[in-house]
């Protein structure tokens, strides 16, 4: 099923009316797709970014949560938690496979391989599911101690599962399927492996703080405090040499270098309730979503200041960068559409102590409406 963009057109108009020196420079688009995640239509929606128009809409038959690409987009994956379901498409945006794996999933992730995907059964008995990336068989079950809330995979060949108000903190060797687990004092959220794989971090809401481990023994290395609930993790785009931090209690970041003496490095300001985020390479730019609020701050990896704040949609909770580092893309919840952010166009938008709030506004390039409750998005080039 296929249809163009229908509602909100007037505001990609009105949006690009402060971009329109880039058109003028005949701006282009990515040669590729973003694969969205669309909840309230029950359906996964491709928009081509060299246009910027909706290109294709596949019903998934439930409501996603996620959908993640590998091998360059040759395999895509809709995650469908609610009946237990994993579907896969090419890169052509057809799909050839759906498969029912549990009652209910949770988490889905691609093994770096591309031979497996990950992904979790919940609702009775909790496991971590190894599947076939092809044929989306089972191919090993690995048990979970209580419904995980937070998956992540290390380049070294070890899964981890954070199990949320249940405190545990799980290992897989997926070589040789030893579990190693840990209890940590209260509820934890998310985990995140250094990109080396040789430490783990892990987002401790019981004391607010930030929990690094040693992988594999998952022994205690440091103990971070934060001035937020660390809600939201996000890795610099040069290899994670950098870890930005955000969450309820502070309109800031927190800024941790994984790779050195392990402490807060700095905490600066970023917008109101700052909350999901994404990074560029060139130029470093962090992208800092306002839960409360219609706005994305750009803040300058480099000299840590506020270079541009561009308002977006209402209830901003995914932001990607398209590979050349050239398009953000925010996925508005609230408003159901995602706006396109002209990374270039960002230059030049340098601001001074004097300028209020209000006029710090960076370039909105468009706006592509795309229905009911869009929640993730995977940016795949185009298949040759």
């Amino acid at each position: 099923m296929t249809r163009s963009v229908t509602r909100r057109t007037w505001l990609a108009a009105a949006g690009f009316t402060l971009a329109a020196s880039c058109a003028r420079k005949k701006v282009s688009g990515y040669p590729g797709y973003a694969l969205v995640a669309t909840a309230g239509e029950n359906s996964l929606t491709a928009v081509d970014l060299l246009t910027f128009q909706v290109s294709k809409i596949v019903d998934v038959g439930a409501s996603p949560s996620a959908v993640v690409s590998s091998g360059r987009g040759a395999r895509n994956y809709v995650l469908t938690p609610a009946n237990g379901t994993v579907h896969l498409f090419n890169g052509q945006i057809q799909r050839v496979a759906s498969r029912k794996l549990a009652d209910s999933l949770s988490q889905i992730l691609p093994m770096p391989d591309g031979k497996r995907i990950l992904t979790v059964a919940t609702g009775g008995k909790n496991r971590l599911l190894e599947v076939d990336a092809g044929s989306l068989a089972v191919l090993r079950e690995h048990d979970v101690s209580a419904v995980p809330v937070s998956l992540d995979l290390s380049a070294t060949g070890y899964a981890a599962i954070s199990t949320g108000k249940a405190g545990g903190v799980e290992l897989f060797n997926l070589a040789s399927g030893q579990r190693t687990r840990i209890q940590m004092p209260g509820e934890i959220g998310a985990v995140r492996f250094r990109s080396d794989g040789k430490m783990l971090l892990v987002a401790n809401y019981h004391d607010r703080s930030l929990t690094a481990l040693a992988v594999p023994t998952l022994q205690t290395i440091a103990e971070l405090p934060l001035a937020m609930m660390p809600e939201n993790l996000c890795f610099s785009a040069d290899n994670g040499g950098q870890l930005f931090i955000t969450g309820a209690e502070m309109d800031g970041v927190a800024i941790v270098f994984p790779y050195q003496i392990l402490e807060v490095e700095q905490t600066v300001l970023a917008g109101r309730t700052p909350g999901v985020m994404a990074c560029s390479s060139t130029p470093a730019y962090l992208f800092v979503a306002s839960r409360d609020v219609s706005n994305i701050s750009v803040l300058s990896v480099e000299t840590r200041k506020t270079i541009g704040v561009v308002e977006v949609g209402q209830k901003p909770g995914f932001v990607a960068v398209t590979p050349d580092s050239h398009f953000a893309l925010v996925l508005n919840e609230r408003s159901g559409d995602m706006a396109v952010i002209h990374i270039p166009s960002i230059l030049g938008h340098k601001l001074t102590p004097s300028m209020a709030l209000s006029t710090r506004v960076g370039p909105l390039f468009t706006m592509v409406s795309l229905g009911n409750r869009p929640v993730s998005a995977s940016i795949i080039p185009r298949a040759a």
